[in-house]
């Protein structure tokens, strides 16, 4: 497939064709010539665009809500499907041994995604890299609402899984006050700094109490 193919699938023509080169072409192929640097660039761009967007649509929503938001729609997995939606994995120059690897490969199409949009910043200017950004990822407005309404252990493990970080693990004790049964679930994030307790009279709200602990110390603390 043509690299022409590529500029009309994303709604932009490069004016310095070797920036689109640079940015899907792998390591694995061309140690000296690759995207990685791009990605970094990249990565920046896509996260502010995002965080913008995220600011004027959203003015209900709290700085810590703000942040986990912007942390699923810029995730790894996130942008992968956004760049197999234009093909990118039909451009990528790569070894074949990572073409091979399906799961692998997806991996490298959100990081090729991201050297894609710093080449077109670097090619024109923000604002053109900001309208394809919001193309390319056609993010869902509405549906981020509704997710709030997701319980909290949800929303916790769907915030880490977004840092590519190991799911939360729960210590739930049953304990008896009074002849009265009650649950007491801890969870302790040590990357983050984060400890949360929770109690209820069964183990699954004693839990769901936690985590929504755990959610409100992240979105004071910004992480």
């Amino acid at each position: 497939m043509s690299l022409a193919e590529l500029e009309n699938s994303i709604g932009y023509k490069f004016k310095n064709k070797k920036l689109l080169d640079e940015a899907i072409t792998h390591k694995s192929i061309n140690s000296d010539f690759n995207n990685e640097r791009l990605e970094f660039l990249g990565d920046s761009v896509i996260s502010l665009v995002v965080s913008e967007a995220l600011h004027f649509e959203e003015s209900s929503l709290d700085e810590g809500k703000l942040s986990i938001y912007r942390s699923r729609i810029v995730s790894r997995s996130s942008l992968s499907k956004a760049g197999l939606k234009i093909k990118l994995n039909k451009y990528l120059h790569a070894g074949s041994a990572l073409k091979n690897n399906q799961n692998l490969t997806e991996t490298i199409i959100g990081n090729t995604l991201e050297a894609l949009i710093g080449a077109i910043f670097l090619d024109s200017d923000f604002l053109k890299a900001k309208e394809i950004t919001l193309s390319i990822l056609d993010i869902d407005f509405s549906k981020l609402l509704l997710e709030e309404q997701k319980d909290s252990k949800t929303l916790l493990q769907e915030f880490l899984q977004s840092l590519d970080e190991d799911l939360p693990e729960y210590v739930t004790t049953e304990k008896k006050e009074n002849g009265e049964i009650y649950f007491v679930s801890k969870i302790t994030l040590p990357i983050h700094n984060v400890f949360g307790e929770g109690q209820g009279k069964s183990k699954k709200i004693a839990e769901q109490e936690a985590a929504s602990n755990v959610l409100t110390m992240l979105n004071k603390d910004g992480k």
